[in-house]
């Protein structure tokens, strides 16, 4: 195990208890280090914003925490050879605020001590949510030319919808996840299924899914089934509330959804309002589907080292 020596100043980012400890080389992504010190971090953030991980064994924490921090390098390392990341104060606010109403605290004093509790301080959190930001900017800034709606297919389905008195509405969560190079099918589908099992299928969306929809549990909210394709209407319209689909392939991955609650909506459409929700949707589909082919990409020609 390599060790280096403490030269700067981390007082910043760590607790204070942590700063006499010996600090060890963990990993490197091209270039860039991950310490023993940015794994216990890691780890006690991920269990302040997750608390059913304790359910886990230390081994599997340690390599969330791992597996996490070398993602967060991949996609800093790509954001940073194009733009300088800094930290927007209005969007990390409402993150930041979501995410302890999610863990069941009201307040930002609540959370900050929250926080404290497992050696974590607020900056941290803030530099963590501002790569993840950046990342979204630089997916939409490389990909927005190349995302295509048919307009005419969506006001065709909408027209459709509104000629029916009814429409099933299902709430569904996703998980969407990548094999890279480096990784077996089999054994990262054994480890997100073992995952769900412990600690459930929200708590494995947060640490497995390649989605936006991690930062919630997965949850993309209620869908009408015509809005589904063929593929994963087939593998819904099977399922009974709380059971999961199979994998299903996508671009660049897989996809597991999970069906939360069905129920049949007597329609009442307001077909420019819908318009505009269905454009939406369709565009984070396709946002979805680039940011999960270009992670793949980028992080299949890093090199990656691990001690």
């Amino acid at each position: 195990m390599k060790k280096i020596l403490i030269f700067v100043n981390i007082f910043l980012l760590l607790n204070i208890n942590n700063v006499n400890s010996e600090i060890f080389i963990k990993a490197k992504v091209n270039n860039q280090i991950i310490t023993n010190i940015d794994v216990k971090n890691e780890r006690n953030y991920l269990l302040a914003l997750n608390p059913n991980l304790r359910n886990l064994p230390d081994d599997n924490i340690n390599r969330y925490a791992i597996d996490s921090l070398i993602n967060e390098k991949v996609k800093k390392i790509e954001i940073e050879k194009y733009f300088e990341i800094l930290e927007n104060d209005n969007i990390i606010s409402k993150i930041i605020s979501d995410l302890y109403l999610e863990i069941g605290l009201s307040s930002l004093d609540e959370f900050v001590k929250h926080l404290n509790e497992y050696s974590i301080n607020l900056l941290l959190v803030k530099k963590k949510i501002s790569i993840e930001v950046a990342w979204n900017d630089y997916i939409v800034n490389k990909f927005n030319n190349s995302i295509l709606i048919d307009e005419k297919k969506i006001r065709e389905k909408i027209k459709n919808l509104s000629e029916r008195n009814s429409e099933e509405n299902i709430l569904l969560s996703e998980i969407i996840f990548t094999i890279s190079d480096k990784e077996n099918y089999e054994n990262k589908l054994r480890e997100i299924e073992k995952s769900i099992i412990n600690i459930g299928f929200e708590e494995t969306a947060k640490i497995y899914s390649v989605s936006e929809s991690k930062k919630n549990g997965g949850k993309i909210g209620w869908v009408y089934k015509s809005q589904l394709s063929k593929n994963i209407f087939n593998q819904i319209d099977k399922l009974k509330i709380g059971e999961i689909t199979v994998p299903i392939p996508t671009p660049g991955g897989f996809i597991l959804l999970k069906v939360n609650d069905k129920k049949n909506e007597i329609l009442k459409i307001n077909e420019n309002e819908q318009f505009k929700k269905a454009v939406n949707f369709e565009k984070n589909r396709q946002l979805t589907k680039y940011s999960t082919l270009h992670y793949k990409r980028i992080f299949n020609k890093a090199v990656i080292n691990e001690f």
